[in-house]
């Protein structure tokens, strides 16, 4: 029989105190992290957070839900949003943050990340230069924003994308024309709506990264949202061989019938 993990945030957390004007608690049961943060009118990433942590911007990449409250963000590229009680949110990392207004912002953030929140410098680790791991990240971003030279960068001339299933996507493409014309058709099908969010990347600090990601498409009036992973090998720098995983293959092959 299964296992049942349960875990109480108020009596389990670890609480992680800002400079001022808030806390972070980090909390697990299981399979799952989550953090709750309590942002107090006047709390600023780069004045309550930064003086924990260092950097000159989060790093963190948070996936969330706003309990109460409102949140400025400014990304890196200068890019301003706010999130206010009710929404969902997905901010990348390299970003400034801030309170809107004379309420308390309460979140819950249960990205795979959420653990590095607030944690002082003694207790965080530097990750290894990993060039792979980057350019994944980088792939994504670019499929994401048709970026097909930035794309043409990261693959090679002769890579093979490997996609399991049995629907119409299904099969091997091999070389870059191929692989390309494999993201042309998947924005064809859903009329340029689908998206693949990476989550997060396992890497063996070698030629091997696996990306764990979100799909979100729209076909026929349908919206689907699905798990997935791709499973990167790289020989001289560039993606030589992707071979695709999915959490619900049937699922996915309904969708793309």
């Amino acid at each position: 029989m299964a296992d049942v993990m349960i875990s109480n945030l108020e009596r389990d957390g670890e609480v992680r105190p800002f400079q001022a004007h808030g806390k972070a608690v980090l909390g697990s049961a299981g399979g799952i992290t989550l953090g709750m943060g309590t942002f107090e009118p006047g709390w600023r990433w780069s004045e309550d957070v930064k003086p924990l942590v260092g950097g000159d911007s989060c790093q963190v990449h948070h996936l969330g839900y706003v309990l109460s409250g409102s949140m400025g963000i400014r990304l890196e590229d200068g890019t301003e949003v706010q999130v206010n009680a009710g929404d969902l949110m997905d901010i990348p990392p390299g970003h400034d943050a801030w309170v809107v207004g004379d309420q308390n912002c309460v979140t819950l953030d249960a990205s795979p990340e959420a653990g590095n929140y607030a944690k002082g410098a003694g207790q965080r680790v530097a990750p290894y230069d990993d060039a792979n791991d980057a350019a994944v990240h980088t792939g994504y971003a670019a499929f994401n924003n048709q970026d097909i030279e930035t794309l043409k960068g990261i693959l090679s001339p002769d890579c093979t994308q490997h996609v399991s299933g049995r629907s119409q996507i299904a099969g091997d493409y091999s070389g870059i024309d191929a692989v390309l014309g494999y993201y042309g058709k998947l924005a064809e099908l859903t009329q340029g709506k689908f998206r693949a969010d990476l989550l997060e990347t396992h890497s063996d600090g070698k030629d091997h990264v696996v990306a764990i990601h979100q799909i979100t498409a729209t076909r026929n009036g349908v919206t689907r949202v699905s798990r997935g992973s791709i499973l990167f090998t790289f020989e001289g720098g560039r993606a030589k061989d992707l071979r695709e995983l999915h959490a619900d293959q049937a699922g996915d092959d309904a969708f793309f019938a």
